[in-house]
């Protein structure tokens, strides 16, 4: 399992994949978020993932490019 990056009470994975042995790294991420209800002891956990349509020649430049943009969606909620 790849490590989990924390940024702004999300935790967010880079899990970029090759579609074929050798092939290009495509760059996907995956965030979770638990949130506690105030007002009673209910938490909720959200997750989801986002894969993108460009390619990288490594996967160190994937999961780095969709951790970036993972960052950027967060800003921008």
């Amino acid at each position: 399992m790849k490590p989990s990056v924390s940024y702004r009470g999300y935790l967010i994975q880079g899990e970029s994949f090759q579609r074929e042995k050798n092939g290009a790294w495509i760059p996907q991420y995956v965030w979770k978020r638990f949130e506690a209800d105030g007002e009673s002891e209910v938490s909720t956990f959200s997750r989801d993932q986002y894969q993108f349509h460009v390619a990288f020649a490594t996967e160190i430049e994937a999961d780095d490019y969709a951790l970036r943009r993972a960052r950027e969606w967060i800003d921008g909620r």
